[in-house]
């Protein structure tokens, strides 16, 4: 990466420096994500019922791991976290919660649906302004969460028309 893409407000170089493992684990883990979706979309049954479980605890999973790289990133910040960058780790988890309790599927796959894309926005501020996640964990996570978040529309969409 050069000197200048590591710069508060500097243009991202997103793949430049990408390590590849964290390319196969994070693309190799959306793959039941999108299976699942598939199931829900093609309506197997009981399968597709099962799919949609699978989809939203993996949902509230995913919420909570990018608080966890969030308050990863903070406390390793040079001059230590601030409070607020500590709040902004623990947030996701709060956001998660609802998803693993509440009854409504629906429901839960909104709070999924809006949440992925909020975060991700949250985070390409902070890395704009230096203080967040390294351009190239940006650069994967961009793409991943564009197709993760595509996959449960696809899958809330199907439960609206009929659910599996």
């Amino acid at each position: 990466m050069t000197e200048t893409a590591n710069r508060p407000g500097a243009p991202a170089a997103p793949l430049q420096g990408l390590p590849q493992a964290a390319a196969v684990l994070a693309y190799a883990g959306s793959l039941p994500l999108i299976i699942a979706a598939l199931l829900v979309v093609l309506r197997s049954g009981d399968l597709g019922a099962q799919a949609v479980s699978f989809m939203l605890v993996y949902g509230g999973a995913l919420i909570a791991f990018f608080g966890g790289v969030r308050w990863g990133v903070a406390v390793m910040r040079p001059g230590g976290p601030s409070f607020a960058s500590l709040i902004g780790g623990a947030a996701p988890l709060l956001i998660s919660l609802p998803i693993f309790f509440l009854d409504d599927d629906r429901v839960r796959f909104l709070i999924v649906i809006v949440a992925l894309p909020l975060l991700l926005w949250d985070d390409l501020r902070a890395t704009r302004r230096g203080s967040g996640a390294p351009d190239w964990y940006l650069g994967v996570r961009t793409p991943l969460t564009i197709l993760m978040t595509a996959s449960f529309l696809f899958a809330f969409i199907q439960t609206l028309t009929g659910a599996p």
